[in-house]
């Protein structure tokens, strides 16, 4: 028998959506912008992006659309075709370049299409697992 020491992977805990947080470098007007602003008019700033930010993406927004095809448009729990959200099984870090793996970068078997009801049960019933690889 395994303890979770042994497991091939740990659980990583986060409080919040902390475990998606990458920092974004933008170009931002300081103070109020003239009409055209000019280099030394823009502060480089490191912002937070968030999970919930990288879902408005173009990238994850065609493998979402990829996903809701394969499972035809159906929650794979119950088979409702309302309120649709494709969720990731687990989650994975990638320790050497110390981030979280992008959303639109799971391999399909890690992605499943849920209706929002069935999407929060399992949620509020189960932590979704983080794997460091």
């Amino acid at each position: 028998m395994t303890t979770p020491n042994d497991a091939p992977y740990k659980y990583l805990q986060f409080k919040g959506d902390q475990c998606y947080r990458r920092y974004i470098e933008e170009d931002i007007p300081a103070k109020s912008p003239p009409v055209t602003p000019k280099k030394q008019d823009l502060l480089k700033v490191k912002s937070h992006g968030s999970y919930g930010a990288l879902l408005f993406h173009p990238n994850w927004k065609a493998r979402r659309k990829e996903i809701l095809h394969r499972d035809m448009h159906r929650c794979v729990h119950c088979r409702s075709d309302k309120d649709l959200q494709v969720h990731h099984r687990q989650y994975q870090f990638i320790a050497s370049e110390q981030k979280f793996r992008l959303p639109w970068e799971y391999p399909d078997r890690l992605l499943i299409t849920l209706c929002e009801s069935c999407h929060n049960k399992g949620h509020n019933k189960y932590k979704v697992p983080t794997i460091t690889i």
